[in-house]
């Protein structure tokens, strides 16, 4: 039945007519089959949208993304006004996301796909647009403001998520036979060479040796992310957090202090360390205030790489 999964997937994933949110689906049992969470939790992910807490991949995200505003002025209304952040007042840009992350299941984006363009707001946007309202003059005020995102950009994400299925399966064929059940191995070492952009070569930096020191079979050691550059990110995160808007500067710097309390464990647990931490990138991505989102991101990037190298439980 397993040989039979994986030739089915890789003749089906070829066929541009295949709906991507199949393809998903059997990539949810032959992670099932092999015992790759990597690939499950992906698939599902893909096929269910990303949660607030989850870190999106970066193939979601964009950036100087155009955002369309509808505004009154005395007894004009205009509609569908473009405007970048650099035309927005500067104490209103700050709480304007820097980047625009698409959370929907891939059905929901291939659904928008043949529009000509795509409205998205966010939380962070209202509190944006209420702040700018309170300066504009009597008889005007903003009413929408929203990004605009064109048919062909969905077009380009899922096309990215279908290429990299490709690859996936490219690797696993290449190297299993199709009749057998490839390792898990195998699975998530394509997974990371294919979806997240990692392979086996580690950077990290162990605290307790005199240098680096490679983990894994084939994995190469150099000087990285340590545990003390995470913790003086979180530090500058939490003073940064005054200037997220007031319903979230609280969360922020909650959640940084969890984030500080898995990491200071005397055995810090992989998952526990990374869903904190992208519970804190969900929260400084909803402030949309860039020095707090640069910091939060450099966070996340280091203990990812930390947890990839096995750093953690």
């Amino acid at each position: 039945m397993t040989g039979t999964l994986l030739t089915s997937l890789r003749l089906r994933v070829l066929d541009e007519a295949e709906p991507l949110a199949g393809l998903l689906r059997v990539c949810l049992m032959l992670g099932a089959e092999t015992g790759s969470a990597s690939l499950r939790d992906w698939a599902r992910r893909e096929l269910n949208g990303y949660g607030d807490d989850d870190v999106a991949p970066e193939y979601r995200r964009f950036s100087n993304v155009p955002m369309s505003m509808d505004s009154i002025s005395g007894n004009t209304w205009a509609t569908g006004q473009v405007v970048t952040r650099f035309q927005v007042p500067g104490q209103v840009r700050e709480y304007l996301p820097e980047e625009l992350i698409l959370r929907q299941p891939v059905e929901s984006l291939e659904a928008m796909m043949g529009q000509d363009s795509v409205s998205f707001t966010t939380p962070a946007m209202g509190y944006a647009m209420n702040l700018w309202n309170r300066q504009l003059g009597p008889y005007q005020s903003v009413v929408n403001l929203s990004y605009r995102v064109s048919g062909t950009n969905l077009a380009g994400v899922i096309g990215q998520i279908r290429t990299k299925l490709v690859d996936v399966v490219a690797d696993l064929t290449a190297s299993t036979p199709l009749e057998e059940l490839p390792s898990k191995t195998s699975v998530d070492d394509a997974f990371r060479a294919r979806v997240t952009g990692s392979t086996n070569t580690y950077t990290t930096t162990i605290n307790n040796p005199s240098g680096p020191t490679a983990i894994g079979e084939g994995a190469q050691a150099s000087s990285g992310s340590s545990l003390a550059e995470v913790l003086e990110l979180l530090e500058q995160a939490s003073a940064e957090a005054g200037s997220a808007p007031p319903d979230l500067a609280e969360d922020v710097v909650a959640a940084v202090r969890e984030l500080r309390e898995a990491l200071l464990q005397k055995h810090p647990q992989g998952a526990e360390v990374l869903s904190r931490a992208g519970k804190l990138r969900a929260l400084a991505e909803r402030a949309g205030v860039g020095a707090l989102s640069t910091s939060v991101g450099g966070v996340v990037g280091a203990v990812t790489e930390m947890a990839l190298a096995g750093a953690f439980g």
